[in-house]
């Protein structure tokens, strides 16, 4: 195996290209296909996804600038910088779609749901809407060409963005992207617990907690019908935009 590998890098050498180049360029990809839950996540094995952060790396690593040639700093902690440099595009094109998870979470703690799923996708166990709305973005995602937009992204970064300032940029953000997804259901809730809470009293001293339970999580997910259409044009204008 080691003489095929060889084989294969003497070729690409002697064919003009860069491997240190490559080597970095494919460093800086990597988060993009650990992150983003549209590349497969656990769906697609380890090797798989370092196939794809390979052919990514593959279209941008003629626009990065190698330093690898012309500096002593070992290799290895130049690969280092390179993840760091392509941590924020990764961010900005993952955070939308693990808000659209959130979203779905909150819906499911309004209507008082504690089930779980396990889907490859996701990291984690994500809520029974979660899972959808996640599966919705990543589609969104794919639909409008954000893997094109995020690999032009990854040649087009530079040094002088401060990759961490820039991540936890992207983390508020796709915070804030959560609760304007979930904000018209949030303020439905409350009105319709006030109506619960007003029927209660009217029937007091009967008990009807139980009877307004479900009639509650069917409200919430009546709202969330009425309201998915825009949810989805949210999260395509934002899908659309990054990274």
């Amino acid at each position: 195996m080691s003489s095929i590998v060889g084989a294969i890098a003497s070729i690409l050498t002697s064919g003009g290209i860069d491997l240190a180049a490559l080597g970095l360029a494919w460093a800086r990809a990597m988060p993009l296909v650990v992150l983003v839950p549209a590349f497969g996540l656990r769906a697609l094995p380890a090797p798989g996804r370092a196939l794809i952060a390979l052919v990514l790396a593959a279209t941008v690593f003629p626009a990065i600038p190698s330093a690898a040639a012309s500096s002593n700093v070992p290799w290895a902690l130049l690969a280092v910088v390179e993840v760091l440099r392509g941590l924020p595009v990764a961010l900005a094109a993952t955070i939308p779609l693990w808000a659209a998870t959130m979203a779905g979470g909150i819906v499911d703690a309004l209507r008082a749901s504690q089930d779980t799923l396990l889907v490859p996708t996701i990291e984690g166990r994500p809520t029974t809407l979660g899972a959808p709305l996640s599966l919705l973005a990543s589609a969104i995602f794919l639909a409008t060409g954000g893997p094109a937009r995020a690999t032009a992204a990854l040649a087009a970064h530079g040094v002088t963005t401060d990759p961490l300032l820039a991540a936890a940029d992207d983390i508020a953000g796709g915070i804030g992207l959560a609760v304007a997804l979930a904000g018209p259901i949030l303020a439905a809730a409350v009105v319709v617990e006030i109506a619960a809470a007003l029927i209660a009293r009217a029937a007091a001293p009967a008990q009807v907690h139980a009877l307004l339970a479900p009639i509650r999580a069917l409200g919430i997910l009546t709202i969330l019908a009425a309201v998915l259409e825009r949810i989805t044009s949210a999260l395509a204008r934002v899908l659309a935009g990054v990274p």
